[in-house]
């Protein structure tokens, strides 16, 4: 009996595990961190919905804007290499007034996190995109 239970609560916890390590179908969709990814695409239209007074720099494209929640999810690209896209974008956000909290250049990604407005967020860049000198990027907001 008791081995019955404890293979029972086993499988019970093997099934949340394997549960909470999949990624949602979203996720999975925009591909692995390493994928390869046609960036550009038809500029979103209307408001994206950022934060009062944030920088929207002409090398940058909305593409998409989805309410997830209470979180704004912008989904764009930028016309540089990474390094580049980092730099302006940190000195963007600066410039706007924002103050940023964190910030980070790794080899294939970089983060700028931000607060101001009444909002906290970051700014997502990674290096996936089919097209030479072409950065993705990812920007979220939310309430404070």
């Amino acid at each position: 009996m008791k081995s019955r239970i404890l293979a029972i609560a086993l499988a019970l916890v093997l099934g949340l595990l394997a549960a909470g390590c999949g990624g949602d179908k979203k996720e999975e969709a925009e591909g692995s961190e390493g994928a390869r990814i046609d960036c550009r695409a038809d500029a979103f239209s209307g408001d994206a919905g950022l934060p009062q007074n944030f920088p929207t720099p002409a090398e940058f494209t909305v593409t998409e804007s989805d309410l997830e929640g209470p979180t704004r999810v912008v989904v764009g690209y930028w016309e540089s290499g990474l390094e580049e896209a980092y730099r302006e974008w940190k000195e963007k956000v600066e410039e706007a007034g924002f103050n940023v909290t964190f910030d980070e250049l790794e080899d294939h990604d970089a983060e700028v996190a931000y607060e101001g407005s009444g909002r906290t967020g970051i700014v997502q860049l990674r290096d996936r995109c089919n097209e030479d000198e072409v950065t993705y990027v990812r920007i979220t907001s939310r309430p404070e």
